[in-house]
């Protein structure tokens, strides 16, 4: 099953310093056998619409290949 993040629906919630929406919640971090971890600020929205950064492009050190004119 893995780790786990485990928010409370009793506890109250704060506003995100990223996306500004009152999501921000205080998180558990579970393990496979309910042991508590630690805790975590976790954004329900942010991390809902969270996409992983795309690589940059890696540029060639070789110039480009030259075509003769003509």
């Amino acid at each position: 099953m893995g780790t786990q993040i485990r928010i409370s629906r009793e506890d109250g919630s704060l506003p995100c310093e990223v996306c500004g929406f009152p999501t921000m919640h205080v998180a558990q971090v579970v393990a496979d056998d309910g042991t508590v971890l630690g805790r975590t600020l976790v954004c329900t929205t942010c991390q809902r619409g969270k996409q992983r950064p795309e690589p940059a492009p890696v540029e060639s050190a070789a110039p480009p290949d030259e075509v003769p004119a003509g």
